[in-house]
């Protein structure tokens, strides 16, 4: 294969991950909040994760540094906490949900260059998708850990 060939290759396989992604990304926002309401596997919270785990990783740096793009195709910004009540937690935890469902779906967006890439191609793919999304995913699990802390609180004081 020529290099010219492994170019070409290689803009295919972006617009495949790219567009499996956007996709996901887009096709999101119209998913029913009712399945955003508990968090079921992957989304469950493991035993390691914790305050501690969250900081020694800097995942707070990387929030100051890394896009938020949830409002991008018609979803909410999670740049902001929309309200200190109950019910707007809720919904905010319902949208971290929805952006750790489109990112863990995105994390497998390299699975389809299996199928007509060199192994070292998708190797590589595989390796860039998900420690991109890997990054994004330790902030939302970081964000929503939080605030499932924060409105355990609140359920609490009243």
């Amino acid at each position: 294969m020529s290099v010219t060939q492994y170019v070409v290759l290689i803009l295919i396989d972006i617009v495949i991950v790219a567009g499996i992604s956007i996709g996901v990304g887009a096709l999101a926002p119209r998913v029913s909040a009712r399945y955003l309401r508990s968090d079921a596997f992957p989304l469950a919270k493991m035993s390691w994760e914790s305050p501690a785990f969250f900081r020694s990783l800097r995942v707070a740096q990387l929030t100051r540094v890394l896009p938020e793009l949830g409002a991008t195709f018609g979803g909410e910004s999670k740049s902001q906490l929309p309200g200190r009540t109950v019910a707007d937690l809720d919904h905010y935890l319902e949208e971290l949900r929805r952006a750790e469902w489109v990112h863990w779906i995105s994390i497998i967006s390299w699975v389809p260059l299996t199928f007509f890439n060199p192994w070292w191609i998708t190797l590589l793919f595989a390796v860039i998708v998900i420690s991109g999304n890997t990054m994004f995913l330790l902030i939302l699990r970081r964000n929503r850990h939080r605030l499932t802390a924060l409105k355990r609180r609140l359920q609490n004081d009243t």
